[in-house]
């Protein structure tokens, strides 16, 4: 018994599902019957009109019928036909299959070099631009009359100043002392000092660009970029995998190809043709002998006796 209450239908509710079929009875005209089973169409296997699949998937009905025709007429030739029909295709398939990648591949070189390009054009930048500054610093220094004006003090710190190290620190301080201090031994002094820190430091930035460039010459070299155009995103891996499926469809088809032109197909309907009926065939000649022993040989020796 069912828990559920079950709604009365009333007059009134059939009169109003009466009215309501009475609007609607579905396609009246051929034209209209034909849409709606092509609507309604999920696949081909369960098609109620004959051909109507084709029809509805946008396929030739009369290119169906020729290919049962080649078929029924001669089949080794028909199917020798529609097999190297399909490695013709499947190879067509494995070039546009590698030029979409070859296009995929470009497409991410061309991303890749861009990114390092915004990343790596900036830092050469910066550090060919801080190099100038040390050798202009430099050249001030070496000026035997009054050494570096405060706006080429301010224009270095501006540059290099933000080097947090401890060297480059007591530099500065070193560099902004120089103004205050009066011509004599003890200015002298620190402007030898100066240049030497100078010069230390110069050298280490130097290293630290010539090790930039390095990285960056690095991330341009031929393994990085093959690298960098490797697939990894999801079309590339679809490509890939697209191609691997074609490449045994078509190892497949080329091995069904050398059999039908082998003569497997008529191999086996002249086996088939030339069938007999007799139950001993697939026997060998112990199994006939041991039968006729058994069967007529016997039913004689009866007889005579």
């Amino acid at each position: 018994m069912s828990l559920v209450k079950k709604p009365e239908m009333t007059e009134k509710n059939l009169a109003a599902h009466r009215a309501n079929g009475a609007q609607s009875q579905g396609a009246v005209t051929p034209e209209g019957k034909a849409r709606i089973v092509a609507v309604n169409l999920r696949h081909g296997f369960y098609a109620k009109a004959q051909n109507g699949a084709l029809a509805a998937l946008g396929e030739d009905p009369q290119e169906y019928a020729a290919l049962m025709d080649s078929l029924a007429n001669n089949l080794a030739e028909g199917l020798e036909g529609e097999l190297v029909q399909c490695i013709g295709d499947t190879l067509w398939g494995m070039k546009r299959a590698e030029r979409v990648r070859n296009g995929l591949a470009r497409k991410r070189l061309q991303a890749a070099k861009e990114m390092l390009d915004e990343v790596g054009d900036p830092q050469r930048l910066r550090a060919y631009e801080n190099l100038e500054c040390y050798e202009a610093l430099g050249s001030a220094l070496a000026r035997r009359s009054h050494g570096p004006t405060p706006a080429e003090i301010h224009t270095f710190v501006e540059k290099v100043g933000k080097d947090p190290s401890e060297e480059m620190q007591e530099f500065l301080l070193l560099l902004k002392s120089l103004s205050k201090l009066a011509d004599g031994p003890e200015k002298k002094a620190a402007h030898r000092q100066a240049r030497t820190q100078l010069q230390h430091l110069h050298e280490s930035y130097r290293r630290s660009c010539v090790k930039l460039a390095d990285i960056l010459d690095e991330k341009q070299s031929a393994a990085n970029l093959a690298a960098l155009v490797a697939p990894h995103d999801e079309k590339s891996l679809h490509m890939q995998r697209a191609e691997d499926s074609n490449l045994r469809r078509l190892g497949r088809l080329i091995d069904m190809l050398f059999k039908v032109r082998n003569g497997a197909l008529r191999a086996r309907d002249d086996k088939n043709g030339t069938t007999s009926g007799d139950v001993y065939e697939n026997k060998g000649s112990d199994d006939k002998m041991s039968c006729l022993e058994g069967g007529l040989l016997q039913e004689d020796a009866l007889n005579d006796q």
